[in-house]
């Protein structure tokens, strides 16, 4: 049994993920919130949740916690010997939490590129990086094009996934809805 922050979150996606890749029988325990869910990991109501590191190191830190692997396709330098999931074995696997900062679809560009240098300046201050590595996470900037990539290539991840693995076991009409939302971002 896996946890998750609820239905269809990134730790649901990256459980499901999982249960492809390697073909287990895995049960799916959504939780309302990262807390609720870390907490039933700490209890053992559950086997393993797809934590974010920032939020487990406190846990981790104190010896509550274990880190199996990394979610990611590489490993955090926050805890450099912890192997990621492909290095334990399961191949093609590379999920990662991130934020990134949007604006409503009629921003001016020249507003965009103004907001996307000034974040960029904020990310690559040496103490705002210290404080993200400390936490066990790392800012990426990217150049809007590349979010945008970066944003489909996410979305054509998951939407193989929801349609092969999801919408071949609905018995509502399948994933007509979902499809037509996915053509709906950019």
């Amino acid at each position: 049994m896996f946890a998750s922050t609820g239905p269809g979150t990134p730790g649901h996606l990256a459980g499901e993920l999982l249960r492809a890749r390697t073909n287990a029988r895995l049960t799916h325990v959504p939780y309302d919130g990262g807390r609720a869910a870390l907490d039933a990991v700490l209890a053992n109501r559950v086997d393993f949740h797809f934590q974010a590191l920032p939020t487990a190191m406190p846990q981790v830190t104190a010896g509550h916690l274990k880190i199996v692997a990394m979610s990611s396709a590489t490993r955090s330098s926050a805890v450099p010997n912890v192997p990621t999931v492909e290095e334990a074995g399961i191949k093609d696997f590379d999920v990662r939490l991130w934020a990134g900062i949007f604006a409503p679809r009629n921003t001016s560009n020249e507003i965009v590129m103004r907001l996307s240098q000034e974040i960029e300046q904020i990310l690559l201050q040496p103490d705002f990086k210290e404080s993200l590595a400390r936490a066990g996470a790392e800012a990426m900037p990217m150049s809007v094009g590349e979010f945008a990539g970066f944003i489909r290539s996410e979305t054509n991840k998951y939407e193989e996934l929801i349609k092969k693995e999801f919408c071949s076991r609905l018995m509502y009409g399948g994933c007509g809805g979902f499809g037509a939302a996915i053509n709906l971002l950019p």
